[in-house]
Order: structure tokens, then C-alpha cells, then sequence
């Protein structure tokens, strides 16, 4: 179609590209351009082409920016985040996350995450608990643990099974990394007791545990909520986001 702009196409497979490309669409463009060559046709005078293995990841990325992303920008997932901000945001963290390793006693105050179901000033308010048991993700290593045993929850196949509930959200792989990073520079595996974080292993604990319950924290503070519904409704965007955060914000995103 002579009316179509050859430069909003992508030159692999003459579909349109999106709008307004992310910066890692745009580094793809540019790398694989590097390992192609110029192929003009008829429906694309801009083609170029290589091989399908070399440019697959550049037509698997302007599909989900054309389809999937407004998707996510209408839930309100975001499209860019501020990755020079996590490490302090995680150390902020740093009494509550300290609390879990220790699963120390806890006073429960109005506005801590709390996943239960009464209302937020209900009659659990001021009970003491420890920190653990008030954390989805320990809930859900101990629930395993029941079902299948110490040994069976601790195994390759079941890290497997477990990595969309280990996921940050839309945080995506890129988001992990840099709270690796920080959960790692916070309690070196090294240095934490193996008998504090049983059943778990301490690598184990930080991925299955403390990943997610920064992630979750993060979300809270990214849609300004607090409280029991907050935590829950955060837990819902954490789980729901977990594919797009995956997709658009790989570790090699290049931000």
C-alpha cells in the first residue's frame, strides 16, 4: 500500500510496528539490523532479511508492544520504571524484611501488610504474631511443605513449578535482578543460618519469600495502598502482572 509508511513496518515482517516503541524494541531494531541485510519488496520497500532465528525476538517483541501492552497500560501496569530507585527502596525495607529472617514477634499496626480476610480494623488488630505469620509466601512454602513433604519442596522440579509465584509483577526479570541484588548485599546468604529459614535453604528463603514480599511492598507503594484490602489487592496485581513483567522488562532490557 503506497499510503503506508515503510519506516512504521517492521522490515522482517512487513507487520506495523507500534506507535511509540520501548527502548529495548528500539535496541533490537538496531542490533538485528546489524545482522541483516537490505531486502526491498513490493509490500515493504524498507525489508531487510536474515535468518529467522536472528530476528524472531524483534517480531515477538512489536507484537506484544502492538497487543498486549495497551492491554497492561489500561490496567495501569507500567511501561517504565524507575530501576536507579529500587536499591534504596528495598533498604527501606529493611526492618520488615529483617523481621521475617528472624520471624520475630510482631505488634500488628494499622497498615502492615496483613492478608487476612476480616476488615482492616477488625478484631485481629493487636494480636501478637510473628512476622512470618503474617507473609502469603512463607503460607505458601509451609502449605507445600505439608502436601509434599521437606524434601519434594526443596527440589529442582518444584522451584520449576513455583517461578510465576517467585516472580516480581511487572517487575519483570529486569526488577528481580536488582532486588537480588539488594536482598543479597542485606543478608548474604553465607551468613544466615541454615536452621533460621528451615525448611528452606537461605538462597531459597530470599527467591521464595523476601523476593516476592519486596515486589508486593513495591507495588503497594507504586498505587498508594495500605492495609489488609491493599495487600491483597497488591497480591492480585503482583500474580496477574507476573507474564508482562516477564515480557517487558527482560534482564537484557537495556534501561
Amino acid at each position: 500500500n503506497p499510503s503506508v509508511d515503510a519506516n512504521t513496518l517492521c522490515p522482517y515482517c512487513d507487520e506495523p510496528l507500534p506507535a511509540s516503541p520501548t527502548p529495548h524494541l528500539k535496541h533490537l531494531l538496531a542490533t538485528t539490523a546489524k545482522k541483516s541485510v537490505r531486502a526491498p519488496r513490493p509490500t515493504n520497500p524498507m525489508g531487510r532479511k536474515t535468518a529467522m532465528s536472528v530476528f524472531i525476538n524483534v517480531c515477538q517483541r512489536h507484537q506484544f508492544e502492538s497487543k498486549i501492552l495497551p492491554e497492561a497500560e489500561a490496567k495501569g501496569w507500567p511501561k517504565s520504571i524507575g530501576w536507579d530507585l529500587i536499591h534504596g527502596r528495598v533498604m527501606r525495607m529493611k526492618n520488615h524484611l529483617e523481621a521475617l529472617m528472624e520471624n520475630s514477634m510482631l505488634e500488628n499496626e494499622r497498615g502492615d501488610v496483613d492478608y487476612d480476610e476480616e476488615d482492616d480494623a477488625g478484631e485481629g488488630s493487636g494480636q501478637c504474631q510473628r512476622a512470618r505469620d503474617k507473609c502469603v509466601f512463607w503460607e505458601d512454602v509451609i502449605k507445600e511443605v505439608k502436601q509434599k513433604g521437606t524434601r519434594a519442596a526443596a527440589n529442582v522440579k518444584s522451584q520449576f513449578a513455583n517461578f510465576q509465584n517467585t516472580q516480581p509483577g511487572y517487575y519483570g526479570e529486569l526488577g528481580s535482578v536488582l532486588i537480588h541484588q539488594s536482598l543479597y548485599e542485606l543478608f548474604p546468604p553465607e551468613n544466615t543460618s541454615p536452621e533460621s529459614v528451615s525448611p528452606l535453604s537461605p538462597k531459597e528463603f530470599i527467591n521464595r519469600v523476601l523476593l516476592p514480599e519486596v515486589a508486593l511492598r513495591l507495588i503497594m507503594e507504586d498505587k498508594s495502598l495500605s492495609g489488609s484490602s491493599g495487600a491483597r489487592k497488591a497480591l492480585e496485581i503482583l500474580r496477574d502482572s507476573t507474564t508482562y513483567g516477564v515480557a517487558m522488562f527482560p534482564e537484557d532490557a537495556g534501561e
